[in-house]
């Protein structure tokens, strides 16, 4: 299970066969009761959900990308004066204290790597 907290998100295009063409790219996120909310320093920004399959013990992250007007993300899609939505959809182990994943968008592939920074104020 992800805690309600602040993540700490990084994210490479995956080829480390080759470092030269190795792209990589950092974000936030939010966790609090299910509801994902996040952003990318390149100005995209994600808004979403996540649950929790008990028998695998791993959270599903499903959420719509926003990326800006002719934003490019690593794996190479550009968005185009018009900006773009992509759906994604993605499972994560809990963090101990990195969980990572792989990705596809577009048909690139796309490393996400989460780290769990720290909870949230109690109210």
């Amino acid at each position: 299970m992800l805690d309600d907290g602040v993540y700490g998100l990084s994210f490479s295009n995956g080829n480390e066969a080759c470092r030269e063409e190795l792209f990589l790219g950092e974000g936030l996120a939010v966790l609090r009761d299910g509801v994902l909310l996040g952003s990318d320093r390149n100005g995209s920004v994600f808004r979403g959900r996540c649950s929790y399959d008990a028998a695998r013990d791993e959270a599903h992250v499903t959420l719509k990308l926003a990326i800006p007007p002719n934003g490019v993300l690593l794996t190479g899609l550009e968005a185009g004066p018009e900006g773009a939505v992509l759906e994604i959809a993605g499972r994560f182990d809990p963090p101990r204290p990195v969980s990572s994943t792989m990705i596809e968008i577009d048909g690139g592939r796309l490393a996400v790597e989460l780290r769990f920074v720290g909870p949230l104020k109690q109210s």
